[in-house]
């Protein structure tokens, strides 16, 4: 099923399509939102961002780097709604 993201105002909402995409950074990086990521895995915390609203899964498992109430890790989840995230 399709779900929405916005990202701050540096892209326009688009259609994140589970079955083109992998997770959720990649998809950004596909639209061209540079990203600061490091080990793509859920392991570093690099493109930790604030989550505003809607709900991720996390397929392979919750993530080992620290995320705090209210941020993800793009790198290793999926939208399960539209979402709306802030990029630090």
């Amino acid at each position: 099923m399709p779900h929405l993201i916005h990202v701050d105002e540096k892209l326009k909402p688009f259609v994140y399509e589970e079955a083109d995409e992998l997770n959720v950074l990649d998809c950004l990086e596909k639209r061209g939102l540079e990203m600061h990521s490091h080990c793509r895995a859920g392991i570093c915390g690099t493109c930790r961002v604030k989550l505003l609203r809607g709900v991720v899964k996390y397929p392979a498992g919750p993530p080992l780097a620290y995320v705090r109430e209210g941020e993800i890790l793009p790198c290793c989840c999926e939208p399960v709604t539209d979402i709306e995230i802030k990029t630090y």
